[in-house]
C-alpha cells in the first residue's frame, strides 16, 4: 500500500490506464495530488466555532473556493446540497455474505458488541439501536484505529459488529466480525450537478488540444 497519495494514484493509472476519474477522500489538503473538482462535504457542526485543528472543527480557513457544498447532517449550517445517512437493513461477514440487522435484533448465543473507530462513533451506536439491536456493550476507538494493539480475547464472548471502514483492519484479527454498510444518498440535484461538471471535464480530457501533458486526474 503506498503511504502518499500521489504515489497511489500513479501506481492506480500506470495499472489501469483507461481510468477517468480518481474519488480521495478527505483530499482538499494534500496539495500534491493535482484535482480538477473539489467537493467540501460538513456534517451537523458546520464551521463550528470557525477555528482550525485542534482549536475548532476546520482544516482550513472557510469560506473558500469549491465546486460542490454537501451536508451530511440534519441541519446544514449555510446553502450547499444534503444528503442523508442511514445503515443498511444487513451486515456482511468477511467472505461477502450477508446476515439481516432484523435477525441479530432477534438475539443469539452470543450478546452483541458494537465497536467504532470513527470520529464521532456514538452516532453509529445510536443508528444500530435505531434498527432494534441490543447492544450489550459499545467501544469507541480511536479514529483511524489500526487495531494492532486490539486486545480480541477479552471479546471473545461477543458477537462483534463495526463499521465497514473498520472491518477492513478487524477482519485478518477477528474474521467473525460483522460489519454494517452505510448507505449514503446525496439528494438527486447534487448527482445532477457532479455528473454535469464531471462531463465537461471528461470532454475536455478527450480534446488532446485541451489536455494536460502532465496526465492530470479528476478527483
Amino acid at each position: 500500500m503506498a503511504t502518499r497519495r500521489f504515489d497511489a494514484a500513479k501506481y492506480l493509472l500506470a495499472r489501469y490506464p483507461d481510468t477517468q476519474v480518481i474519488v480521495c477522500d478527505d483530499g482538499l489538503q494534500h496539495l500534491g495530488l493535482y484535482r480538477d473538482l473539489e467537493i467540501c462535504v460538513f456534517d451537523d457542526r458546520g464551521v463550528g466555532n470557525g477555528f482550525l485543528l485542534p482549536a475548532g472543527p476546520l482544516r482550513e480557513p472557510w469560506p473558500r473556493a469549491a465546486d460542490l457544498v454537501l451536508h451530511t447532517g440534519a441541519h446544514p449550517a449555510f446553502a450547499g446540497f444534503t444528503a442523508q445517512r442511514t445503515l443498511a437493513r444487513h451486515a456482511l461477514r468477511a467472505d461477502g455474505s450477508q446476515i439481516a440487522l432484523a435477525e441479530l435484533a432477534r438475539g443469539g448465543a452470543k450478546p452483541l458488541l458494537a465497536l467504532a473507530a470513527i470520529a464521532k462513533p456514538e452516532d453509529f451506536f445510536a443508528m444500530l439501536r435505531a434498527q432494534g439491536l441490543q447492544l450489550a456493550r459499545t467501544v469507541a476507538l480511536p479514529d483511524h484505529y489500526d487495531f494492532d494493539s486490539w486486545l480480541r480475547n477479552e471479546y471473545e464472548g461477543y458477537t462483534v459488529i463495526c463499521t465497514e471502514k473498520d472491518a477492513v483492519k478487524l477482519w485478518p484479527k477477528k474474521s467473525d466480525a460483522l460489519a454494517v454498510p452505510l448507505v449514503f444518498t446525496p439528494e438527486p440535484a447534487f448527482m445532477a450537478q457532479l455528473d454535469a461538471l464531471l462531463s465537461v471535464l471528461l470532454a475536455d480530457r478527450s480534446n488532446p488540444k485541451l489536455s494536460s501533458p502532465h496526465g492530470h486526474t479528476t478527483t
